[in-house]
């Protein structure tokens, strides 16, 4: 559930920043999508690098619940997806010319 907040945060925030720099909305969306679907994988294998048992769904879930860092280490990656997307963003110059 927080995943889909996210999502809708960043590409919405997104957005607003593109077409005030006279770019295109849903092409800076579909980047921050990209980029925090990769940033969530990212996230996922190294919260799987430190997972140590048996790869059965009971073993995961338990791993998860005893550890809520992790968890929050998957959610961190993500948000640093659409952060990412966001300064590259504030960079760009308005497209009058102005910065």
């Amino acid at each position: 559930m927080l995943d889909i907040i996210l999502f809708g945060f960043f590409a919405y925030s997104n957005s607003k920043i593109a077409r005030r720099k006279g770019l295109s909305p849903a092409l800076w969306v579909f980047m921050t999508i990209i980029a925090m679907l990769t940033a969530m994988f990212i996230g996922a294998f190294i919260v799987m690098l430190t997972y140590k048992g048996t790869l059965q769904v009971a073993s995961v879930q338990r791993f998860l619940l005893d550890n809520p860092l992790k968890v929050l280490t998957f959610y961190a990656c993500e948000a640093g997806g659409g952060l990412l997307i966001r300064y590259v963003l504030e960079r760009r110059q308005d497209a009058g010319g102005g910065a």
